[in-house]
Formats: structure tokens, C-alpha cells, sequence
């Protein structure tokens, strides 16, 4: 089921009533989150996790962001991933957000006909990583990992603090 509402669009010479979304929202019975439609690139790495001990691959996987929503994504890849896993991802969201180190816990590999593969991934915690292994061990990953929550909130604030520095200093 689409979504369609009227957003104003703030230019030079005014606003401008678009009259549609931005882009297709999807909402089905039963989902906690609205989901969001796009086609944006994303890379990845798996955590590998065995005996209490984590560690990054050293290869990044890439694909593509098929939807997104508050709780996870639905990513398309052309490499096989472990059902079950934790992921690290770098979101690319409009070439001008860029989300690093966000955690991901795959819920769901469907290999398709063509040979990729749909891999359904729910946005999750450090505490739900915490389960398999020590805080220690997470802190000795090469990158700093949290929730998409998270890694959004901290890019607002910094956006936020640079915004008042410019003010500031004007």
C-alpha cells in the first residue's frame, strides 16, 4: 500500500508543493515500521563469531539497498551470506549522509534464480552482540559499532553543532 501525501519543498523562490513522496513508502499488516523504497549502494562486512571471540572480514561486501525501514533493510547481494550473523554496515543514503559501523543481525538469505541473493537484515545493538561475545571484544574491532538509532543520532549532532559554530561565527 502506497503512501502518498503533499511535502513542500523549500527553494529560492519560495515553496513548491511536490504533490507526492519523495520517494515509495510501503506499509503491509502487521510490519512495526514503515518501509521505504530506494536503490542505494551498500557495502558490508560479516563478524565472525566463535568462542566468545569476534572478528571483522577482511573483505567488504557489497550490494544494494532494495528497502528501509526504522527496524532493518532488505539488501540484495551477489555473494552468500551465513543465515544468522552479524553484519557491519556503510550506508550510503544520499551521498551526503553516510551511516558507518551500523549493526545488523541477518534474519533471512533468499538465493535467487539469477544467482544474487536477498538478504533481510534487522538493525539490532551492541548489547545484542554483547550475547555471543565480551564488550572488550567489540572495542578491539577496527571500527566503532552501534544501532542505526545510534549512528543517525550522531550524525544529527554533529550536523547540529556545526550548524550553531557557522551561526556563531557570522
Amino acid at each position: 500500500m502506497s503512501d502518498s501525501k503533499d511535502f513542500d519543498v523549500k527553494t529560492d523562490s519560495g515553496i513548491t508543493s511536490l504533490g507526492q513522496t519523495p520517494f515509495p513508502l510501503k506499509t503491509s499488516g502487521g510490519r512495526k515500521y514503515v518501509r521505504i523504497e530506494l536503490s542505494s549502494p551498500i557495502q558490508f562486512h560479516l563478524l565472525a563469531c566463535k568462542k566468545g571471540k569476534i572478528k571483522l572480514t577482511k573483505d567488504r561486501t557489497s550490494g544494494e539497498i532494495l528497502n528501509l525501514s526504522e527496524g532493518g533493510m532488505l539488501l540484495l547481494t551477489y555473494s552468500p551470506v551465513p543465515e544468522e550473523g552479524f553484519v557491519v554496515l556503510t550506508l550510503n543514503l544520499n551521498k551526503f549522509v553516510v551511516l558507518e559501523g551500523v549493526l545488523g543481525k541477518i534474519k533471512r538469505v533468499e538465493p535467487s534464480e539469477e544467482g544474487d541473493f536477498l538478504v533481510g537484515v534487522e538493525f539490532t545493538s551492541r548489547e545484542e552482540l554483547e550475547k555471543f561475545t565480551s564488550p572488550e571484544q567489540i572495542e578491539h574491532l577496527p571500527v566503532k559499532v552501534a544501532s542505526f538509532g545510534r549512528k543517525l543520532r550522531e550524525i544529527i549532532s554533529s550536523y547540529l553543532r556545526t550548524t550553531e559554530l557557522g551561526t556563531r561565527q557570522m
